[in-house]
């Protein structure tokens, strides 16, 4: 019987938060807002329109801030992330012993599919799910919701690996178990309070314990 392994992107296959504040930066300067300052961390993983409104944008200016950021991730911020040490090896061994692989992001499908590819790792992803430009299928629920049924698989075959409670709270919603990964944006207790049922360390530990949680089943 197959299993799924559905994969964040941003703070989980990839250091991207530089990135992504560098381009949200550029969106509150250009329209008089004051840059980020402090923790940043809580802007690398939720979808930019809850981001922007947490940060005062008015309703007004939402969608030209979403095209100011945009522009500056576009323009070569997104690339600007690098992947975790490692990780493409440890997909590369789920590929072997036969997972189902799938990126599960809030990031646009259009620019996730362009940094998967950058960075090699499309090769081992079976599919790859995202949002719209417009926000569809922005929240996690939802895409996980989407990504059991495209890819035709139960539940109960499925793990959702991510580093926010986003991702934890979206698994937990869909009845999928919930890994969290200590080594991106969120914190032990975050990924826990919101539902994970394991927790993976480091990217050197990846594989084995999805593996762990998630066993092929031989019938």
């Amino acid at each position: 019987m197959s299993k799924a392994v559905l994969i964040d992107l941003d703070g989980t296959l990839s250091d991207s938060g530089l990135a992504i504040i560098k381009s949200i930066n550029y969106a509150l300067g250009n329209l008089g807002y004051e840059k980020l300052q402090g923790d940043t961390s809580w802007v690398v993983g939720p979808s930019l329109w809850p981001t922007f409104k947490k940060l005062g944008i008015k309703e007004s200016e939402l969608k030209q801030a979403i095209s100011l950021y945009r522009k500056c991730y576009t323009d070569g911020a997104m690339y600007e992330g690098i992947f975790y040490s490692g990780i493409l090896e440890q997909l590369r061994t789920l590929k072997t012993h036969g997972f189902i692989l799938a990126l599960v992001t809030s990031k646009p499908i259009s620019y996730a599919r362009k940094i998967t590819k950058f960075f090699g790792a499309s090769d081992y992803l079976d599919f790859e799910f995202g949002s719209e430009l417009d926000g569809t299928r922005s929240d996690k629920t939802e895409l996980i919701n989407y990504a059991l049924r495209k890819i035709n698989i139960a539940p109960k075959d499925t793990v959702m690996v991510g580093d926010r409670s986003y991702d934890m709270v979206g698994a937990k919603n869909n009845k999928v178990l919930g890994l969290g990964v200590l080594y991106g944006y969120g914190n032990k207790k975050e990924l826990l309070d919101s539902g994970a049922s394991y927790l993976i360390e480091s990217p050197e530990d990846f594989a084995n314990d999805i593996m762990q949680a998630l066993p092929l089943r031989n019938d």
